[in-house]
């Protein structure tokens, strides 16, 4: 049906919707009497209710992003809440338009899209009890997100077999997908129901390459749900990589750099086994990031190990960085990680992280003015 509406191309006209859809909502919760959620009562209740309670506090992105967001900006949460998921509403409703355009929607169509979303009953009235919206905004961003990441569905291809114009059927792409639909899934578990819906519309008619490509998404997607959960286990992970693979890397540089055939074996390994690990098995269990370092130990070997004099030559600039990476590091290990398993003083990990990254920094420090003297 056309409806005789002309809307020009690009987004103006998109962000003049949002902004009455913002207006709308402002004029609604500052009507005395039809306030919802947005008082400072019902938001201070909101964020307690999401951090005490067990099955919402598994789910601490937004939670977390109120929290720094208030830290960085020195604003009251119930305020930064007030305004992060309206915003991210907004802004999801821009990444829907695109994923509609990616789609095959003409402006209009995508432009009716963005609106129908943004004026429809749970979307309009979030904030409205009985709605009692929290982590659905971050939700809907990351899933369009990772939506804008796939190929368009060969469905509504005029020829199926053929790629879209854009690379996006790469696995790069598709490994990002995953990590959009894998925070879609830690911020609200119950996106994974939507899989069957992914499935009728990449499967039919698809390539033999989207297929796997959408399978790496999945797996992606799965990994990324498990092992960054919530923010202790994702600092975890990431340190577990970190004391796994840092040094060794660093001291293999120079041999990768004058054998690339070996460079190239060697982190296609790398890239496979870590990719493994975070989507089939737990982070934690750091040893599972070893496997490339059984032949990379016996190579450090083959390196030159030559104890010279250190000669400190104070820059300002390096002489920062080496601080501030001091300082991070003593944040991280003293503040930040938390093993999930026991408590931290059941073993040394936070010493040993310490040492381990106050060591690169001193390292690169050394490395750094020994090449700017010479």
């Amino acid at each position: 049906m056309n409806l005789g509406i002309a809307i020009p191309n690009g987004f103006t006209t998109l962000a003049l919707l949002c902004l009455i859809w913002m207006s709308g909502l402002l004029w609604m919760h500052r009507t005395p009497g039809l306030e919802g959620m947005m008082t400072y009562d019902a938001l201070r209740s909101t964020l307690d209710y999401h951090r005490s309670l067990p099955v919402f506090a598994a789910r601490p992105l937004t939670s977390g992003t109120v929290a720094l967001l208030s830290r960085w900006t020195a604003v009251d949460e119930t305020l930064v809440l007030a305004l992060l998921n309206p915003l991210l509403l907004a802004l999801s409703a821009v990444v829907l338009y695109a994923l509609s355009l990616r789609w095959g929607a003409n402006p209009l169509g995508a432009w009716m899209a963005a609106a129908l979303y943004l004026f429809s009953f749970p979307t309009f009235f979030a904030f409205v009890p009985p709605m009692y919206t929290f982590d659905e905004p971050l939700q809907m961003l990351t899933l369009f997100a990772a939506g804008c990441c796939l190929p368009r569905p060969a469905v509504w291809r005029t020829d199926a077999g053929a790629w879209p114009s854009s690379p996006t059927h790469n696995i790069p792409y598709a490994l990002l997908a995953g990590l959009w639909m894998g925070l879609s899934w830690w911020t609200r578990e119950s996106g994974l129901l939507l899989l069957p819906i992914l499935a009728g519309l990449y499967l039919p008619q698809a390539s033999k390459q989207e297929r796997v490509g959408l399978g790496i998404t999945v797996l992606t997607a799965l990994g990324v749900h498990a092992n960054f959960r919530n923010t202790n286990y994702t600092v975890e992970t990431l340190v577990g990589i970190f004391l796994v693979l840092a040094w060794p890397l660093v001291l293999l540089g120079p041999l990768l750099r004058e054998h690339r055939i070996l460079a190239a074996g060697f982190l296609v390994s790398l890239l496979i086994n870590s990719a493994m690990v975070l989507f089939m098995a737990k982070a934690r269990e750091a040893r599972l990031f070893a496997l490339p370092l059984l032949v990379v130990w016996p190579l450090l070997g083959l390196r030159s190990y030559k104890i010279t004099a250190v000669k400190f030559w104070f820059r300002i600039g390096p002489l920062v960085l080496l601080l501030l990476g001091v300082a991070g590091t003593l944040h991280l290990a003293w503040n930040l990680y938390q093993s999930t398993v026991g408590p931290n003083n059941a073993n040394f990990f936070r010493e040993y992280l310490s040492v381990y990254g106050i060591s690169l920094a001193l390292a690169w420090y050394w490395s750094r003015t020994r090449t700017e003297q010479t």
